[in-house]
């Protein structure tokens, strides 16, 4: 925070030496940082999703998507930068249906999430990740041979950003 404040001291001192508006410039800065730190959080957009084999669960509902990285009709998201990514995704099972899913980093798994099938159950993956750039992280099916529900209209999500 502190270097926050510094750099809009220098420009401000700049700018103001010049003769320019500080205002346009500062938003200027602020839109150039929130570009340099990739963000998404999207919902499952449909009331209920019922998903197959190895599907990929689309969020369609994006709510946050800072430097456009969350591919909603493919469920990917793409890191622009290399960096330390948290990665977050909850699943609600529709009533007494589990639901099985994995994490996926590329075509590796990097973690696994299970919603027992009992009355409307919820499973959160909080997870960091290493990425580099180009790398795709999404949420799979892990039961090839059950169908299962996912409970959308708000209950259901996936999100990202960039630490560090």
């Amino acid at each position: 925070m502190f270097e926050l404040i510094l750099i809009l001291f220098v420009v401000s001192a700049t700018l103001q030496a010049e003769g320019c508006r500080i205002d346009d410039v500062i938003q200027e800065k602020i839109e150039d940082m929130l570009k340099e730190r990739p963000a998404f959080f999207a919902f499952v957009k449909s009331n209920r999703v019922t998903f197959t084999g190895h599907d990929i669960l689309k969020f369609g509902d994006v709510r946050t998507n800072i430097g456009n990285h969350y591919d909603a009709t493919t469920g990917h998201f793409t890191a622009p930068k290399p960096g330390l990514y948290e990665i977050s995704c909850l699943l609600y099972g529709v009533g007494a249906s589990r639901v099985t899913f994995q994490i996926h980093k590329n075509d590796q798994i990097f973690a696994f999430g299970f919603t027992p099938g009992r009355e409307y159950n919820s499973n959160t993956v909080s997870l960091l990740m290493e990425l580099k750039t180009g790398d795709k992280v999404y949420v799979k099916h892990r039961g090839p041979e059950r169908r299962e529900t996912v409970q959308g209209n708000k209950h259901s999500y996936f999100s990202g950003r960039l630490l560090q």
